[in-house]
């Protein structure tokens, strides 16, 4: 055996590389002012100033804190050298560079520690940093200047320019409310104050209950305590935003969390707050490690509370945000008076409704009726199941009818109004039964065909030609986006053609469409619900992409890029798909070769799901029709 020693010193594109972590705009801007709060001055009201300028296109994050000496800024330009303490916000050594790296291609940091005359800068330029061989880890440039007396300050100055992200206008009013939210405890206690571009950032209240306010302190294992409070929202939240706020060390690490209950309208009206300071973060600080000991007690200790419990149950209590399947059905059973139904249900809410309902017995007429749900195989709305001293009633909550009706519960209403009639007049079980077989028959021949569904006011048209479909791994961003994003948007090329296209870097890269200055929009919306599964990014380069796929082997990418222009559908056609990935290889020289290109348009034909003359309208229209028409032959 023969023992040698290796130069293992990381290559000179590592903070390229900690740039691509996933970072989504507001989690980099959020690393900066940590490290801002970081720096306070004890018993000091400290000023923080976030700056984006629209025009010249560059980000500051700066502060009037402790700021730091020559070793500090070295430190923290060194990558992984985490010097802080627990307590604090930052410690992994990883954060600064990250999202300095996140947000632009160059960064500046000045800064100048209190009681001290000197001044310090560094400089990261990715190009000259990336080019210039003379410099590398053990010859960084600081600068270091002595200050007079009129020009002496303290603190921390960081400008991010050459943006890889984009600005747009209400990005000022979004991270208003979110940090806000996030830094909440420290604009209260006035230990801080945020300033973006003009405005000031506030503490964002709940409008809580008066007196619901309870307050926690949860004992654990090993002396650890787990605090914070619990209390009822004046009015149920329908777009989600209820539940606790989940803090470490003073900083929100997620919102409205739905920590240790489920998901339900029933529980709309739950917030709260709860401080989990001994649990581990990623070192992004985004999310908790939730495949960890000590989250897993916390969630566990917190839903056995009985003051949660408590909670809960005064949520359950106090009104419904829409009419249950309950109350519906007490309703024919003569037990409550009528409520008003809405037309529309949120689609998440239709599902939680039919997802979470138990089985449930009225006295009506004559006759004890048991209503269950069951996931049927086949189409049927409704069986019914008489038997000795009742009726059962077995729902199918996997019917085609509940995805035409937007809300369920008048569904249920038809369906316990049958009910009744039989009850009242045993000859109508064979109407039922006819009439339920041919409703089945009339969904499964018309569902074959494309569909349009009418959501926000936009048509949706959803090809379904035999093996040509949206990804199975896309179904959720799909339902996801539908009801959260109110802009454009359209699945296409590999987000329908994965099951053509089966050699591309090892990596699927899926493709979404949307409206210009809305990439960056959705890119944030998505990396928040789905960066756990994803990566996603916006209006990347192939160079990018391909840095990206070397690095992250074993995950999916979804790629962004904003069109003038989307008509129709939000699955693409398979003639537009084919030709939008045409475009991808074209324009982004994405490695795909042209006989692979083919390959996919005659599988696509071979099943008559495209048309030449639409391939080359679309093609047309994106000024390709040349390098098309040569493609096909």
């Amino acid at each position: 055996m023969v023992n040698f020693d290796v130069d293992i010193t990381p290559d000179k594109t590592l903070i390229q590389k900690l740039g691509l972590v996933g970072y989504r705009t507001e989690q980099a801007i959020a690393e900066l002012l940590d490290n801002s709060i970081d720096a306070r001055v004890t018993g000091i009201l400290e000023k923080i100033w976030l700056v984006m300028n629209f025009e010249e296109k560059w980000i500051g994050v700066s502060d009037d804190g402790v700021g730091m000496d020559k070793e500090e800024i070295v430190n923290g330009m060194t990558i992984a050298r985490g010097t802080k303490t627990d307590d604090k916000l930052g410690k992994f050594g990883m954060g600064m560079k990250s999202a300095c790296s996140a947000l632009g291609k160059k960064f500046t940091i000045t800064t100048s520690k209190i009681n001290s005359n000197k001044e310090y800068e560094i400089e990261y330029d990715e190009d000259t940093w990336l080019s210039d061989k003379s410099r590398n880890w053990d010859n960084f440039m600081v600068k270091e200047k002595i200050l007079d007396d009129k020009d002496n300050w303290h603190g921390t100055k960081v400008i991010i320019s050459k943006l890889n992200i984009p600005l747009y206008g209400n990005q000022v009013s979004k991270f208003k409310e979110s940090f806000g939210i996030r830094y909440s405890p420290y604009l209260e206690s006035k230990q801080v104050s945020i300033q973006i571009n003009t405005v000031t950032c506030n503490p964002v209240p709940l409008d809580i209950v008066q007196d619901s306010k309870i307050d926690l302190s949860i004992s654990l294992e090993k002396n650890r305590v787990i605090h914070g409070y619990v209390a009822l929202l004046k009015k149920r939240s329908i777009k989600g935003h209820y539940g606790i706020h989940l803090f470490k060390n003073g900083r929100l690490i997620k919102a409205f969390e739905k920590f240790g209950f489920s998901s339900h309208p029933e529980n709309a009206k739950v917030v709260g707050e709860l401080h989990l300071d001994h649990v581990p973060v990623n070192f992004s600080k985004s999310e908790f490690i939730q495949e960890n000991p000590e989250y897993e007690e916390s969630v566990k200790a917190f839903a056995s509370s009985e003051i949660v419990k408590k909670i809960l149950s005064s949520s359950r209590s106090q009104g419904e945000v829409s009419p249950t399947i309950n109350s519906i059905l007490n309703y024919f059973a003569g037990n409550s008076d009528a409520q008003s139904l809405n037309v529309k249900m949120r689609t998440k809410m239709a599902k939680e409704l039919l997802d979470n309902y138990e089985p449930f017995e009225i006295q009506m007429e004559s006759m004890h009726v048991l209503f269950t749900f069951e996931s049927a195989d086949d189409d049927s709305l409704y069986v019914i199941l008489p038997e000795k001293n009742h009726v059962k009633v077995l729902i199918n909550k996997n019917s085609s009818a509940f995805s035409y009706v937007t809300n369920p519960l008048f569904l249920i209403g038809m369906i316990t109004t049958e009910i009744k009639l039989l009850i009242s007049d045993s000859n109508y079980q064979t109407f039922i039964e006819k009439r339920n077989s041919t409703f089945s028959k009339f969904l499964h021949d018309w569902s074959k065909k494309p569909r349009s569904i009418t959501t926000r006011s936009r048509t949706i048209q959803t090809p379904e030609e035999k093996n040509y479909r949206l990804s199975n791994d896309l179904i959720d961003v799909r339902n996801y986006l539908e009801e959260n994003y109110d802009f454009k948007f359209q699945f296409t090329a590999l987000c329908t053609l994965s099951n053509f296209l089966h050699h591309y870097l090892g990596t699927l890269i899926y493709t979404v469409h949307t409206s210009p200055g809305k990439g960056d929009y959705l890119a944030e919306l998505l990396s928040k619900k789905f960066g756990d599964n994803f990566i996603i990014i916006n209006s990347p380069d192939s160079n990018m992409i391909s840095k990206i796929s070397i690095l992250h082997k074993s995950k999916k990418i979804i790629v962004i890029r904003e069109y003038a222009e989307i008509k129709g559908s939000i699955v693409a056609t398979p003639e537009k798909a084919w030709v939008d990935l045409a475009n991808e290889i074209i324009t982004h020289k994405i490695p795909v070769s042209d006989s692979e290109l083919k390959e996919i348009h005659a599988s696509l034909n071979r099943r008559l799901s495209v048309n030449s003359d639409e391939i080359k309208r679309y093609a047309s229209h994106l000024k390709k029709l040349d390098s098309i028409e040569k493609l096909l032959g």
